[in-house]
């Protein structure tokens, strides 16, 4: 095989390399103190041909004259055996009995069972699991009080803060400071264990044990949540709150109305 590329004229031979992914390059001029390259010695009129052909061969090559080859009795019958080979292997349409298309019909309908009951069984996966509770609550220590506030995460983390260290200081606490923040679910995947309502309400009752006798104030605290499944959940966790006011830290800045009706329930509850 290299011999005979050796052998194809030039244009013929960097087509080949070129296809095979071989690109060659020659100098223009010989390099100083490079000995002289006998194997190609190019006429000046052929070396922009040259060059085309090393940067885009052209898309129908000349293909090298090939002696036509003989073919015996032998070769003549096995050739012929071939063809016919070929031409049986695949049936036209027209071929195909009508009685045997109409019994692929039960054999396209068959999987409509195991669709069904794999659909059922997929809604019972996700009929079964646990109802999902969505929360992030952030917790304020002072002496007397703790302050549970739900974080919006599209509002300033320091103004929220802030706004709940004002409040205890309204009525009168110290020693201020902002404790841990709780966020629920724990994983993403609804699927895995620790995911459920009672898993949160166990959480809570953990977290209830450094509260001491601290009094409990709630600021938007699970508001989606009805009113019977808000008690099941806080009220064994964290007991009876002082005050259990229905808007975020959040809403507070952005509205001042709330911060007057909060305003009441506090020195209504906890003095001021």
């Amino acid at each position: 095989m290299g011999a005979s590329i050796m052998m194809m004229p030039e244009a013929e031979r960097q087509f080949y390399l070129g296809k095979a992914g071989i690109h060659l390059w020659y100098a223009r001029k010989a390099l100083p103190g490079a000995a002289p390259s006998p194997e190609f010695a190019f006429p000046e009129h052929e070396e922009p041909e040259l060059e085309a052909a090393a940067i885009a061969p052209p898309s129908v090559p000349t293909r090298p004259s090939v002696p036509p080859r003989k073919v015996d009795g032998v070769g003549k019958d096995r050739i012929a055996g071939i063809q016919a080979l070929m031409a049986n292997s695949t049936p036209e349409p027209t071929d195909v009995p009508v009685a045997e298309k109409t019994l692929e019909a039960p054999v396209v309908a068959e999987p409509e069972t195991p669709a069904e009951a794999s659909s059922d069984k997929t809604l019972n996966v996700v009929g079964d699991l646990p109802r999902q509770i969505h929360a992030h609550l952030g917790f304020w220590f002072s002496e007397r009080l703790v302050l549970i506030s739900g974080v919006s995460d599209q509002a300033s983390t320091r103004l929220q803060d802030t706004l709940a260290k004002n409040i205890l200081a309204a009525v009168g606490e110290t020693r201020i400071e902002k404790g841990r923040e709780l966020r629920w679910p724990v994983f993403g995947n609804l699927r895995v264990p620790g995911n459920s309502a009672d898993n949160f309400r166990d959480t809570l009752r953990s977290l209830a044990n450094d509260f001491g006798a601290r009094k409990v104030v709630l600021l938007g605290v699970l508001a989606n949540e009805s009113r019977s499944e808000r008690a099941v959940l806080l009220d064994d966790a964290l007991g009876d709150a002082a005050v259990d006011f229905s808007h975020t830290l959040a809403e507070l800045a952005a509205v001042p109305a709330y911060k007057r009706e909060l305003w009441q329930q506090l020195k209504s509850t906890v003095g001021g």
